[in-house]
């Protein structure tokens, strides 16, 4: 009965792993990619690319009091197959909660990586689920605003989400942002 369990233990979870793609992050290698610390790649030669893309958007976010806990896993996709193998879409890149981001091929720039920072900052400070419930002024005016994008290369409809959150989160500390972020609907 127990050898029973253990096979049909191990066929829910590469039945998982197979057709819900973000739980790839917690195998990454099985999609093809190496990780270099909590970094990883599909293709070894950008390994410094991706690398400095992190660091660099750790270092900006830092620098307006952003800080993030720890090493979070962010797979740098140079293919489409790779960033739609851990859930990627449409997108230019997206974080799943508990699991990492994904970046897609053309989006190695480091303010992507800020904005997928600053959703994992609101993660850890709000709480996932909560943020995910957050109205997208907030969500996505709070990601854009500390990305440091350029406005060309921001969809407009987002230009007054991010002015909305602008005026919201003026004059305020970054406690006083986490604490109010409660009564954000």
């Amino acid at each position: 009965m127990k050898k029973i369990l253990f096979a049909a233990f191990i066929v829910a979870v590469a039945t998982s792993l197979f057709y819900v793609k973000p739980l790839r992050f917690l195998m990454p290698y099985l999609s093809g990619v190496k990780c270099y610390g909590s970094i990883c790649v599909d293709d070894s030669s950008k390994l410094q690319s991706a690398l400095s893309l992190y660091s660099s958007a750790v270092e900006e976010l830092r620098k307006v009091g952003i800080t993030i806990q720890h090493n979070l896993k962010f797979v740098y996709c140079t293919t489409s197959k790779c960033y739609e193998s851990f859930g990627g879409g449409r997108e230019r890149a997206i974080s799943f909660p508990f699991l990492g981001t994904v970046i897609s091929p053309e989006s190695w720039q480091a303010y992507i990586s800020q904005h997928e920072l600053v959703h994992w900052f609101q993660f850890s400070e709000i709480g996932a689920i909560s943020t995910m419930k957050k109205p997208e002024w907030f969500r996505e005016g709070m990601a854009y605003y500390f990305s440091g994008a350029t406005d060309s290369d921001i969809p407009t409809h987002y230009l007054p989400i991010i002015e909305k959150y602008r005026v919201w989160h003026s004059n305020k500390s970054w406690t006083e942002v986490i604490e109010e972020s409660i009564n954000v609907k």
